[in-house]
């Protein structure tokens, strides 16, 4: 993989980080009210705890009195992966035909601990969903069970990557 396309694959995946998950905008003039599903869905939420799809401004309007039919404020701009803060640098790392565009991110469960991640060449434009997906279903935490060894630099690598035509680890 030529410089030209590294710099193309680290500058797509850090404008995606950086973008985190934008919801959609309300059409100009249109006011985003609270509807009977969500408020069903984040009063369980609030009562037995769990996972949802909801952002956190509806879950609080919702904690904080708001009924069906209710405006709600417009939604936040959320993490791309939750629990990996926002000081994330993507950057070109290795030499020669061992050059990737890795991602050095921290984890909200691993404090002081500085990650890296490896892209496998050539670019996928999925790629940064496949990291998004494996840590949010607990790759980092089943990779820290064995707490592998930081590199020179204090980084901890990921022990998986994907693997093209090969599907997720």
């Amino acid at each position: 993989m030529d410089e030209t396309e590294l710099e193309r694959q680290r500058q797509g995946i850090e404008d995606a980080f950086r973008a985190g998950w934008i919801p959609r905008p309300m059409p100009e003039g249109i006011q985003r009210t609270l509807t009977a599903g969500a408020y069903a869905q984040a009063r369980r939420v609030l009562e037995s705890g769990g996972r949802t799809g909801l952002d956190p401004i509806t879950i609080e309007a919702v904690r904080a009195g708001a009924v069906p039919g209710d405006p709600l404020p417009p939604p936040e701009r959320a993490p791309f992966i939750r629990g990996v803060s926002d000081d994330a640098d993507v950057i070109i790392t290795g030499t020669g035909p061992a050059r990737r565009v890795a991602i050095l991110f921290s984890h909200d469960d691993f404090p002081g601990i500085r990650f890296g991640h490896r892209f496998s060449p050539p670019s996928d434009k999925h790629a940064l969903i496949w990291l998004m997906e494996e840590i949010e279903t607990g790759g980092l935490h089943r990779m820290m069970q064995t707490r592998p060894s930081a590199d020179k630099n204090d980084i901890v690598w990921t022990s998986w990557g994907y693997q093209p035509h090969q599907g997720k680890p």
